[in-house]
């Protein structure tokens, strides 16, 4: 084997042989990683189907039309919403928004950062501030946990009447009611982007309120990662109500991109086929079942921290949690911690999180690729009290990387 093949080769046999509870990763199927890998790979077709300015692109035109339609199957969203296909990942497709939407000095609301919200939703250093304006809304305790600030909300669309309100999170553990949230920013002049990317899975499952709606209580557009929840390659989608459609094509092509990478194109339908079942992932789950098994795996991670006097941000009620470490940890240092013996994880900030980006003060955890590989709810308690155990010292490095080496040889590897 050359450098490259021996290097993929290790990258492999590292993800067979660790737990993995990133939130924002997942396992694509064979066949899906097999199309990333395929002829697709070698066409141009700048434009979209009917309008190239290539030859060649019979099939091209055919692969698009047939992904997006399925796109807008499996999302319900069919008769009032449109979709492209074309764009290369999720925080451009959030930026195809902005330029579609905004002029310079418009506003934007959205969560902060702090509070589980995205990078690419403005921040206070975002390079989208030489164009936009930015403010955020926040969340507040509740008797279960953590919800939206609605005060906060209606306050922030009264005094800073944005443009575009985003909607969405990279680590929120809680649900989002996008249609009264919807219905308020709408009162107040504003467009809605929800972003999804996250809880994708759980939305195209009617396991979580859906953003897709007919009138004031839906978003105008909706962008999504195909990589998370809904268990594809890298790669993202994005929705827009009719009226918006053709400005977005435009934004995206000509106006900021070149070829399409069909490659992906034709590696998100197999993971769309997946889901209506039309295809099936390895397992052979349905994926509603598959989802449902996440929220359980979850909710039994969960449970296996508390047990073992961690603290939950709040109770989940998706695919991820939220633990705020001890005071005395460093989260980067628990990070290191747990990958050392195999458990693979990555820390974040926490609501009104005082310290440093990179030395956050809680770690993300999410279940939605061991699911992938068939942890049982049983096991993903355990793990949590393994995870838990290690960080407050009451259990050794030792017992913790034999329980991974034991666990990670029970799951399945289809690659």
């Amino acid at each position: 084997m050359n450098y490259l093949e021996q290097l993929t080769h290790k990258e492999s046999e590292r993800q067979k042989n660790t737990l993995n509870l990133i939130a924002s990763e997942n396992y694509p199927s064979p066949k899906t990683l097999q199309l990333l890998g395929s002829v697709w790979n070698d066409k141009y077709a700048e434009g979209y189907p009917g309008k190239r300015y290539y030859a060649g692109n019979v099939f091209s035109d055919e692969l698009e039309e047939f992904v997006g339609k399925k796109a807008l199957e499996v999302f319900d969203s069919t008769g009032e919403y449109g979709v492209n296909v074309q764009v290369l990942s999720g925080s451009p497709a959030n930026a195809m928004v902005y330029f579609t939407v905004l002029e310079p000095g418009d506003t934007v609301l959205s969560l902060n950062l702090a509070s589980g919200g995205h990078l690419s939703h403005l921040h206070a250093t975002s390079s989208y501030l030489k164009f936009f304006k930015y403010t955020n809304y926040s969340l507040m305790s509740k008797k279960h946990g953590l919800a939206i600030d609605e005060v906060d909300f209606k306050n922030k669309l009264k005094e800073t009447k944005p443009r575009l309100v985003i909607l969405g999170f990279s680590s929120y553990p809680r649900k989002y009611e996008f249609a009264k949230l919807c219905k308020l920013a709408h009162e107040a002049g504003a467009l809605v982007l929800a972003d999804i990317s996250h809880i994708a899975g759980l939305v195209v499952t009617d396991l979580h309120d859906s953003p897709f709606k007919s009138n004031g209580e839906g978003a105008d557009f909706v962008v999504t990662t195909t990589h998370k929840t809904l268990r594809g390659p890298r790669s993202a989608l994005i929705f827009a109500k009719n009226e918006y459609m053709s400005a977005l094509n435009k934004t995206i092509f000509p106006g900021t991109s070149g070829g399409p990478h069909l490659n992906q194109i034709a590696a998100v339908g197999q993971s769309l086929l997946e889901i209506t079942g039309e295809d099936v992932y390895p397992d052979k789950i349905d994926f509603k079942q598959y989802m449902q098994n996440v929220l359980q795996n979850t909710s039994s991670l969960e449970t296996g921290l508390i047990e073992v006097d961690q603290e939950v941000v709040a109770a989940t009620q998706n695919h991820l949690c939220l633990v705020k470490l001890p005071e005395k940890c460093d989260s980067l240092d628990v990070q290191t911690l747990l990958e050392k013996v195999g458990i693979i994880t990555n820390r974040n900030a926490v609501p009104n999180d005082d310290r440093s980006p990179w030395r956050p003060s809680g770690l993300r955890l999410g279940m939605a690729a061991l699911t992938s590989r068939g942890i049982l709810p049983e096991q993903a308690r355990e793990l949590g009290v393994a995870v838990g155990s290690l960080i407050s010292g009451d259990t050794t490095e030792g017992a913790v990387a034999g329980f991974t080496k034991d666990m990670s040889s029970q799951l399945k590897w289809y690659f």
